[in-house]
């Protein structure tokens, strides 16, 4: 479509220089998993591999499903060109053993490794494969047990941390830590305990002086931070002992801070600054050298306390034969660099390997990668191996390397472009970018020449311009533009993303009225897309998850769909916290401070009032105390109502299998519907959806008690999650609202840079270096507090370490902004507030949009204002509504009709004709039944990854997706499928309800969904389909015969609700592919 590319001799390369092995720094858009695939067909079709030869490494499973798709595409595609009958055949080969091809990420690839040589790789078999979550739960009951054998066994070992103030509690944390790094030494160094007496002298000095130049009486408007701290200072030491060396530190860790000083609340401003000049100097001189001296000291017992644990949480690993993601990188790096053999072996399985995102690799994959590839297999060290010519293939982008904190190094992707080069490999440079059009494009390399480097060093990539090829598009919005926001009092972070969310969901909202038209791809006019915007258009990028609410609060109040990934909802969730509240409770009814959260939460909305009363009249918080007699008939129904469901609860935990008891209990609170009936309420209703999945699945792998769910739900809500599911899967014409690191390889017609007044902090608390025979870490030990991190421990030159950090951090940042500006295709929009502009994480780009347009100065005209005025309530109100709810007699508690499905009205005293009993149940049929209800509604679908979130969502195996598929695939080739999709209209999924007098009495609903229905030339058309195991010709006809009436009652119901004729009804039946018209 484009010809003289700028780089095509390097597009060239990676299809014709097959026997080379190639890294390939593709920017951002030119198109990397394309080329990778590209590569794929190109080694088959020369006959340099078999497709199950190829080993193809993606970063994520997602990424995998879409991989394997675009490969078979491209193989296809190829075949049906090729005109030499020889390359003919050999894609068509590779077409007939393609689910032979490994397609899938590193950690399933190694599983893959370890479960055909287990024996050499000293791993059990039957090993499990743990998820993030349950290797969470592992940690923390490795912990637990741990400290209760130290306890026991070890009491000298909580001896010495309390000699240094530490609770054993405050190290959880760390030990979490650690455990993400198990290949890396840490590093620590025993050093005597500090004297702390010169520090303990100057501070009672600097107190004593400074307390005199105070006021005599409180400021009118209070202490500034100085005043406070001398004041704390000069009550701590007269209540404590400062001879003592945990009290000192425990005042000195309080007056590490840098206060404010208001001279205005001073007797004397010259005394203000010189209070001020020698705290200053009392702190550097005395009271950091002292803390850092303190923590030094600390390091080593406290790392000297945890390692054991670690190898405890090993141990325990190894007992119940569990591998976790790090388990699965080791064992296998270890099973190829201790065994030529083992290595000789894949190496001939696997012949060639392509990896893709290679700038996110972990160190121990480009260890394994090479063990795989390297010709010397006697060679234990990976640095010194060759990879066979044409046996490695890598593309990547180093300028958007932005996973540091999941151990994504770009040390190590520097050493292996290094080692390739230096083992006669090639790095080829992709710049044509296909997304962004020019302004855009134009605009970042202006932004990004003098940020990143000409050449790549230690921390940073090399610049490489992106060279675009989409025009502007006369008469649309394209290019970069702003939002200002005016001047918030004290520069609140709050009210400035309400203002931003405003701004930007107005934005939105004109575009979708058709205020601004967007320029379209060729590919996008073919698919029928228009120039007036549409929500999927749009994409929200905030730095971080913080504030995420109001942003999708201004999108629902202009009833706005949107979607939000990697935010803190979850975690954040009222509702779940207010569950988890109800499960403790029903665990441990000894509780009555739960209790208590239980009985004041939404879901009981028991009053503070009514539980005063309770405890006057002699009452006590528990679910089985009997209630005194003196306490009002109100508050008594009230109560009783609710220590009666509580105790009904309890039976269900006690009578059903766990994860239906919390089922039922969530479904008897109400919260699903509670959820979704309020302010971001498909959000909000998702997250119990899919605790209840998550749940569910705990359960299937072995976490079966209630309390173990619970424990899990609690990992949940600490922990977060990493994809929020969507209550509506297929749906994509949505807002994307995301944190940055989740935006990465996605794209969007509009992109929105929000939250301009919350920048990030990349305060180093590890660093590892990866220098020498074995990587080494020097860790920070902290301890949390709730506005504030104490420093536990630090290891010996932390402030070199530190340094050498922060310039990683930091060159990170810069490539996060990279990435930010490189997912718009049409339209950059940042948010700007120039009161504060360095509080901004988009403050690299201030200087640059000096002359883009701003958008807040544009015309209004086209907004909606769709918030609904608030109703107004009185007291009166809410207690005679109270009222009638409580009432058992009350008509919204008595039902005023009846509602009765089709099917039970059909089926009503027929048996049912004899059948195959699969064993599938239900949720077979509503599989198959929504991946073809979506592949109706949708243009495009992702039918592998459309089928995984549909089994996950059904709890049914994943193992089953490949069958669905090849169901649905022959439906889809079927003379009935191409017959409705010629078809004029077309409907899926529609539901009724509908009176029907003549069978039922009046006040009776008949409800039901019919399939799908489509409009011929001469009329309408019904299908229901069915997924019924059909053996035989009579079984087909006597299943007819049964599910007949159904299909009268749909016709007689679509030609009442229309008025229009249907000339035909049938069923489909999925089993045997076949189409029966009645």
């Amino acid at each position: 479509m484009f010809k003289n590319l700028k780089d095509e001799q390097a597009r060239q390369a990676i299809i014709n220089d097959l026997d080379t092995c190639l890294m390939v720094e593709a920017g951002a858009g030119s198109g990397k998993t394309r080329s990778l695939v590209q590569r794929m067909v190109a080694l088959i079709k020369e006959g340099r591999c078999q497709v199950d030869t190829i080993a193809a490494i993606t970063f994520t499973r997602k990424a995998a499903a879409e991989l394997k798709e675009r490969f078979q595409l491209s193989l296809e595609e190829a075949f049906a060109r090729e005109t030499d009958p020889l390359k003919k055949e050999r894609l068509d080969q590779a077409l007939g053993k393609l689910e032979r091809c490994f397609l899938g990420t590193i950690h399933s690839f190694c599983a893959a490794l370890l479960r055909e040589r287990p024996v050499e790789a000293g791993v059990d078999p039957s090993f499990e494969e743990i998820e993030e979550l349950d290797d969470a739960l592992l940690r923390k009951r490795a912990w637990d047990e741990y400290l209760l054998e130290v306890q026991v066994n070890q009491p000298e070992a909580l001896a010495e941390l309390d000699k240094i103030g530490c609770e054993p509690a405050d190290l959880f944390a760390f030990f979490d830590k650690i455990l993400t790094y198990p290949e890396v030494e840490i590093v620590t160094e025993a050093v005597p305990e500090p004297d702390l007496s010169q520090v303990k002298d100057e501070l009672i000095c600097f107190l004593d002086w400074a307390e005199n130049l105070l006021p005599a009486h409180v400021p009118p408007k209070g202490w500034d931070d100085l005043q406070e701290l001398i004041n704390k200072g000069n009550r701590y030491r007269r209540i404590f002992d400062l001879n003592d060396p945990l009290q000192l530190i425990r005042l000195l860790n309080e007056l590490d801070r840098k206060p404010r000083v208001v001279k205005n609340r001073w007797d004397d401003k010259d005394a203000a600054e010189s209070v001020e000049a020698a705290f200053k100097d009392l702190k550097d001189s005395f009271l950091l050298p002292a803390l850092q001296q303190w923590r030094e000291y600390c390091h080593y017992l406290l790392v000297s306390f945890i390692l054991p644990a670690v190898e405890y949480y090993q141990n325990l690993k190894a007992e119940k034969s569990k591998l976790n993601y790090d388990d699965l990188l080791l064992r296998t790096a270890s099973l190829l660099k201790e065994n030529p053999e083992v290595r000789r072996y894949f190496q001939e399985r696997f012949t060639h390997l392509l990896v893709d995102e290679f700038q996110d690799t972990d160190p121990i994959q480009a260890e394994i990668l090479f063990y795989l590839t390297g010709e010397e297999l006697n060679e234990r060290d990976w640095r010194r191996l060759t990879p066979k010519a044409g046996s490695l293939f890598m593309v990547g982008d180093p300028k958007q390397s932005i996973y540091r904190f999941r151990r994504a190094d770009i040390d190590i992707y520097n050493e292996v472009k290094r080692l390739l080069q230096k083992r006669g490999g090639r790095v080829l440079t992709l710049t044509t970018n296909f997304r962004s059009v020019k302004a855009v494009g134009c605009w970042i390399n202006g932004v990004f020449k003098g940020v990143f480097p000409e050449e790549s060093d230690q921390y940073q990539a090399a610049f490489a311009p992106l060279n675009t090829v989409r025009d502007d598009g006369a008469g649309c919005l394209s290019g970069v533009m702003k939002f200002t926001l005016p001047k918030v009092a004290r520069h609140r972070v709050r009210e400035i993303v309400e203002l931003n969310a405003e701004q930007i969901a107005c934005f939105i909202q004109r575009g979708l009225n058709g205020c601004y038209k967007l320029c379209r791809t060729p590919e996008e006019k073919k698919l029928g897309i228009t120039e007036i915007p549409q929500p999927g258009d749009f994409m929200i990028l905030l730095r971080n998850k913080h504030y995420m609410d109001l942003y999708a609060r201004a999108l629902e109040e202009r009833n706005i769909p949107y979607q939000i990934a990697g935010g803190s909802g979850f975690t954040e969730s009222q509702e779940m916290r207010d569950i988890l509240n109800v499960f403790q409770a029903v665990l441990d009814q000894e509780d009555p401070v739960c209790l208590l959260a239980v009985l004041r939460s939404q879901f009981f909305g028991v009053s503070d009032y009514t539980l005063w009363k309770l405890k006057k009249a002699g009452g006590c918080f528990h679910i089985d105390a009997r209630l005194p007699s003196s306490l009002d008939p109100q508050s008594r129904e009230i109560l009783n109502d609710s220590f009666e469901r509580l105790r009904r609860y309890r039976s269900w935990v006690q009578q059903l299998p766990a994860s239906a008891a919390v089922a039922k209990i969530i479904s008897d609170l109400g919260a699903i519907p509670y959820a979704i009936a309020g302010q971001q309420g498909k959000a909000r209703a998702g997250y119990l959806v899919q605790s209840l999945e998550l749940l569910a699945s705990a359960e299937r792998r072995g976490i079966a008690s209630f309390s173990e769910l619970v424990s899990y739900l609690e990992m949940l809500m600490e922990k977060g999650i990493e994809e929020e599911i969507d209550l509506y899967p297929g749906d994509e014409n949505a807002v994307r609202l995301m944190n940055l690191h989740k935006a990465k390889g996605l794209e969007a017609p509009v992109v929105i840079l929000a939250n301009p007044g919350q920048n990030v902090d990349v305060t180093p608390s590890q660093h590892i270096s990866r220098e020498g025979d074995y990587p080494r870490g020097y860790f920070l030990i902290e301890k949390r507090k709730q506005y504030k991190t104490e420093i536990l421990g630090q290891p010996l030159n932390w402030d070199n370490y530190c340094r050498r950090e922060e310039e990683y951090l930091n060159a990170e940042e810069m490539r996060l902004l990279y990435v930010a500006a490189t997912r718009a295709k049409n339209l950059l929009v940042v948010s700007t507030y120039p009161e504060k502009p360095q509080a901004s994480p988009w403050f690299l780009f201030n200087e640059h949009l000096t002359d883009v347009p701003v958008l807040d100065d544009e015309d209004s005209s086209g907004m909606i204002n769709l918030t609904a005025k608030k109703p107004s309530l009185k007291q009166v109100s809410l207690d005679e509504a109270r009222s009638r709810f409580l009432n058992k007699d009350t008509t919204i508690k008595q039902a005023s009709y009846h509602s009765v499905a089709v099917t039970d009205v059909v089926k009503s005293g027929k048996a049912f004709p004899k059948r195959v009993d699969t064993g599938r149940g239900f949720s077979w049929g509503r599989v198959i039944h929504r991946v073809l209800e979506f592949s109706l509604k949708k243009e495009q679908v992702n039918l592998e990854l459309l089928i995984e979130n549909l089994l996950i969502e059904e709890g049914r195996p994943f193992q089953e997706k490949d069958e669905v598929l090849k169901y649905v695939r022959g439906i889809m080739q079927s003379p009935f499928w191409k017959r409705v999709l010629r078809s004029s209209r077309r409907f899926v999924e529609v539901p009724f309800s509908q009176r029907v007098a003549d069978l039922l009495p009046a006040e009776t609903l008949v409800s039901g969904v019919i399939d799908l229905v489509f409009q011929e030339e001469k009329g309408w058309v019904i299908v229901d389909y069915k997924t019924d195991t059909v053996s035989g010709k009579d079984e087909l006809n006597q299943l007819v015969d049964y599910y007949g009436p159904q299909l009268d009652l749909y016709r007689r119901f679509w030609e009442e609700i229309t008025g229009e004729t249907v000339v035909e009804t049938g069923f489909y039946f999925t089993s045997i592919n076949e189409y029966i018209s009645r």
